[in-house]
């Protein structure tokens, strides 16, 4: 193991693919964004809560799509996100390293599942989407992760078999907090600022992971 390093956890959007918000990429493509926007400002004020702005997103998807959404439509919509190409060889690079990988978003389950498959992570949680038994989109869905990322990233851990202080965390934005505050090594990727005095170190490649993992060991070692 790198330094006592036995699990890293990503976050997915702006991560591990290019785009920020898979929620918001959706909207784009659905033509929903300053309705969305409308609601992300509601939940940001205390308006509503994170359930509830789920559930006001997924009508608005919903209307949008003539009142009915089928999964296969948003599948096709997820489908054009590709994963960084350095993504595929940090993560290589640290399973040779002997560690496991995991996956913890609050973006869309359906995106983080091909992605989780692509790259080969151990585990992986996000917000899941519902859909009733032919297919079409219900509105709200199950908030496994949420804005705390503390919980999902703990039970990962645990079930993974890693203590807290053996986890790295990549995260890129604020909303990775929570989580980089709980762990041994948080690592902001391209976070523009945001994490400044959450994260022990920061990079501008996925392809730096490894070897920060590698050097964090050496130093715990000393």
């Amino acid at each position: 193991m790198a330094g006592g390093i036995k699990l890293v956890i990503f976050d997915v959007d702006g991560v591990l693919v290019a785009v920020k918000s898979s929620w918001g990429y959706v909207h784009r493509r659905l033509g929903v964004e300053e309705e969305a926007l409308k609601v992300k400002e509601m939940f940001e004020r205390g308006a509503i809560d994170y359930i509830e702005w789920m559930r006001l997103d997924t009508e608005l998807w919903i209307r949008a799509s003539g009142g009915r959404l089928h999964r296969s439509r948003l599948l096709e919509i997820v489908g054009e996100i590709p994963v960084r190409e350095e993504a595929f060889a940090a993560v290589k690079a640290l399973r040779r390293m002997g560690l496991r990988i995991g996956l913890v978003s609050s973006g869309i389950d359906i995106l983080v599942r091909r992605v989780a498959a692509e790259i080969g992570a151990d585990a992986w949680v996000s917000n899941r989407l519902l859909f009733d038994r032919n297919g079409f989109l219900l509105p709200g869905g199950s908030p496994l992760v949420g804005v705390d990322k503390r919980g999902a990233v703990a039970r990962m851990a645990y079930e993974l078999g890693a203590s807290l202080e053996e986890v790295a965390y990549v995260g890129d934005s604020m909303w990775d907090a929570s989580a980089m505050r709980i762990v041994g090594l948080p690592i902001a990727y391209n976070d523009g600022g945001e994490l400044e005095g959450v994260a022990k170190v920061r990079v501008a490649s996925l392809l730096e992971v490894p070897r920060v993992v590698e050097e964090w060991g050496r130093i715990r070692a000393r």
